[in-house]
């Protein structure tokens, strides 16, 4: 079930991950189904908590669901992310799964920004 290989490998990432007060819900843009929830993020990545595996070395087109500075209602980014890892989470029913973002627009980038700076913990 686990690839541990990500373990073994040199850290690539750029940037420091954020973690969230709340889990975002990510959703794949091909069939609108819930994919999973942001466990946290930066302007290069993110990981997604899951019920269920996602498959590996695989570009998948994502839409966050981010709130609103309003609170009333929810801004969708849309973002291509390329899949690097998975591994089993403390909770053995789910799953962490590591993305890579692939060619990000400057408004995703700004929006995380933002995202980062109200919701991180």
């Amino acid at each position: 079930m686990t690839d541990t290989s990500h373990f073994f490998s040199v850290e690539k990432r750029q940037r420091r991950r954020w973690e969230l007060v709340f889990y975002l819900r990510v959703f794949d843009q091909s069939d609108r189904s819930l994919m999973g929830h942001v466990v946290d993020i930066s302007e290069d990545g993110l990981m997604l908590l899951s019920e269920a595996p996602i498959e590996l070395n695989r570009d998948f087109d994502l839409i966050l669901e981010m709130p609103t500075s309003d609170k009333k209602g929810r801004k969708k980014i849309s973002l291509k992310a390329h899949s690097l890892w998975k591994s089993s989470d403390a909770n053995p029913d789910l799953i962490d799964t590591g993305f890579r973002l692939v060619n990000p627009e400057k408004d995703s980038i700004d929006a995380i920004k933002i995202l980062i700076n109200e919701l991180q913990f």
